[in-house]
């Protein structure tokens, strides 16, 4: 038997097989039945563990899948090497030599993997996958942060039927009898999928990372790392999680905007109407006020730029404001306008690229992403740039500054921003796949490095559906549709069962805010452009919940940690052409109400579990000593919010000074209230 210890852990090796038996914490011994792994070369799967699937028609939100076909791993190591910190498990496969390196940190085991092409030939990787099994199904999982929400039991799980992440995930969670154990995977490069599955009495945890390339003789490629994290009794698990990233480097940006209320619109109206107003931006500038009385901070024009009849998000040439729109006199009077009342405004950016006729693709051959043939790749009959190319980056970055220079524009919402389609002619030594989180990265820093060019505060909303580390440092807002997901799990329970509903939220949120940092700041939202015209629910908020339920989570999304953003419409339907109440007097006095008593200086949110259809949660001022306290918002407060059409009453431990009722002072709490309550420190 192989050791690797520390302080810490206790690591235990097979001397023959180099596989990993156990891994002890303390007390807690977690035994492991085998790690695994298996990739796609020249369209086969080497150990076939996993079905063989062609990404080269993936679009860019499609994650590679998790299917596995019963077939057990055979690999015998050709050596198996070690020393204190490290157990090497070398296997010669037919034209791959596989390298798989075992390291022992402060806490956690660390699993990296690294391919070598030893024959005289070209090999087509096609995706690398890590499986880690466990000997029992007596445990239960979740993906914090991410879809589906819920816990799940091995064991209730068809055999070979996996539990698959619907966005990029890079944690799980295993709750074991004895204790908990974290499984962290982060790729520098690319996208990849996530799920678990049960195979007869283990339990298999598989991150398949989307590795697209053709390895040439003699070349290397090592792709992401896993790093299994034991957490003793008692211990939280996804704090941990958060302490190692954290270890590991990635922290979030710091000095940008990241408080307020935002607007997403467009002049020319909604795209769930298909765009009926027609307005140009001096018409449209003249709603600014009625935005800023009912409490608007930001607001996120969507694309105004001169585009063709494919839509707002066709653009032609992101440099030039479109004429409909008002042109550039329009545009500077609309922020201008925006700017005397106190508002900032900010650009949708769209860098996946234009129509392959387009001055910028046409003009710029290397910048547009090729397939494997050479043809150009393409997506909403549009070409996918390469966001690793410097060139691009820089006509983007220097895009932005333009836009600051001439109308004054704070900050982007980037669409688009995990990356484009795999690009089989890259730049440098770039591989196909590192076209994806990559170089969504590379375009987030792009933009965000225009904006400080001009003296801007950095304000950077990323269309990053997930909280990956990856982007921690170049993102002002996280743009968060891991928390619509999880409305979209929930909705049918808020009229069948809303103290089901109130439990869903809040340990999915309670799961969130310990995972991720403190000072990692979100958009909320109950929709936007695209939920309500063609993804998901397809439909608005009040449509889903009703009006009333409706508000009850626009409320939530309002006092919870986060940016609340609505999209145009939400506040009054005659917007959309349609009858019904206007929400603009709720809205104003939401956000009347957050401004007032919501504390400043801090994004901590601690929840509790009621039981009840009625969601608790404390909001924590910053480290400020109470006899200090400045403002109505410098004290923690509670929030309660009931998501039942019947009153409720205040849950068992929630106490304090009564600061606000949406539906005026009562013992109990009224049908989709919310109160908010001074602490009892």
């Amino acid at each position: 038997m192989l050791l690797l210890e520390n302080m810490n852990l206790s690591c235990s090796f097979n001397e023959t097989t180099g596989q990993p038996v156990s891994i002890k914490r303390g007390d807690f011994v977690i035994p492991l039945a085998s790690f695994a792994f298996d990739f796609g070369c020249n369209e086969h799967m080497v150990n076939e563990l996993l079905e063989y699937e062609s990404m080269l028609e993936f679009r860019t939100w499609v994650l590679p899948s998790i299917r596995p076909t019963g077939k057990s791993f055979n690999c015998t190591p050709s050596s198996v090497t070690s020393d204190q910190e490290h157990v090497i498990v070398t296997y010669e496969l037919a034209s791959v030599r596989v390298k798989v390196s075992y390291s022992l940190c402060e806490t956690n085991l660390r699993v990296d993997m690294e391919l070598f092409n030893k024959g005289q030939q070209s090999l087509y990787l096609n995706a690398c996958a890590f499986l880690l099994a466990l000997p029992t199904v007596d445990l239960t999982f979740d993906y914090p942060a991410n879809a589906p929400i819920g816990h799940f039991s091995p064991k209730n799980l068809a055999e070979r039927v996996p539990v698959e992440s619907g966005l990029i995930n890079f944690t799980t969670h295993a709750a074991l009898p004895g204790g908990d154990l974290d499984l962290v995977f982060i790729d520098p490069v690319e996208k990849w999928g996530c799920g678990v599955y049960r195979e007869s009495d283990r339990s298999v945890f598989v991150y398949n990372a989307g590795l697209e390339m053709d390895l040439k003789p003699g070349q290397t490629v090592s792709i992401g790392s896993l790093y299994l994290l034991p957490v003793e009794p008692g211990k939280n698990p996804y704090l941990a999680v958060r302490n190692l990233v954290a270890s590991l480097g990635y922290q979030p940006c710091t000095g940008g905007i990241t408080d307020g209320v935002m607007y997403s619109c467009h002049p020319s109206g909604t795209m769930d109407t298909h765009f009926p107003l027609k307005d140009d931006l001096y018409q449209y500038a003249e709603y600014l006020p009625r935005l800023k009385e009912m409490g608007i901070d930001h607001v996120w024009l969507l694309p105004v730029f001169e585009h063709d009849a494919g839509g707002v998000y066709h653009s032609t040439d992101q440099s030039i404001i479109d004429p409909r729109y008002g042109g550039e006199e329009g545009c500077k009077y609309y922020c201008d306008k925006a700017h005397d009342l106190g508002m900032t405004i900010l650009f949708d950016y769209v860098p996946h690229g234009p129509a392959p006729d387009f001055p910028i693709a046409r003009d710029n051959p290397e910048w547009p992403s090729k397939r494997r043939d050479g043809s150009l790749q393409d997506e909403w009959e549009c070409v996918s740039m390469d966001y690793n190319h410097p060139g691009y980056q820089e006509y983007t970055s220097e895009l932005v500054h333009d836009h600051v220079d001439r109308f004054g524009v704070d900050g982007a919402r980037i669409d688009c921003a995990m990356g484009g389609l795999s690009n089989w002619r890259p730049y440098a030594d770039n591989r196909p796949s590192g076209n994806s989180v990559l170089a969504g990265v590379h375009i987030t820093e792009a933009i965000r490095e225009g904006f400080l060019r001009g003296g801007k505060r950095s304000f950077i909303l990323p269309e990053n559906f997930n909280p990956l580390p990856n982007y921690y440092h170049c993102t002002d807002l996280f743009y968060s549709m891991n928390l619509y997901r999880a409305f979209v799990d929930l909705e049918g329970l808020l009229h069948t069962d809303p103290a089901a509903f109130a439990e869903g939220l809040t340990d999915y949120l309670e799961r969130e805010s310990w995972l991720t940092p403190e000072n990692y700041h979100k958009m909320r939202f109950l929709g936007n452009h695209d939920t309500v015209s063609w993804v998901w629910q397809s439909r608005r908020a009040v449509d889903c919940y009703g009006t009333e339920g409706a508000k009850a989570l626009f409320a939530m999304i309002s006092l919870i940690d986060g940016v609340p953003m609505i999209y145009q419409g939400d506040e009054d339907p005659s917007i959309l052409g349609r009858d019904g109440e206007s929400l603009t007097p709720f809205f104003k006095t939401l956000f009347t109400v957050r401004k007032q008593f919501i504390p400043r200086g801090s994004n901590r949110t601690d929840y509790i579990h009621t039981g009840t259809p009625v969601m608790a949660f404390k909001r924590v001022c910053a480290d400020v000593p109470s006899d200090q306290y400045q403002t109505e918002g410098d004290s923690n407060i509670w929030v309660l919010i009931n998501f039942s059409d019947a009153p409720c009453s205040v849950p068992d431990g929630v106490s304090g000074e009564l600061l606000f009722d949406s539906a005026g002072e009562s013992e109990t709490l009224r049908p989709y209230s919310y109160r908010i309550l001074r602490c009892k420190e």
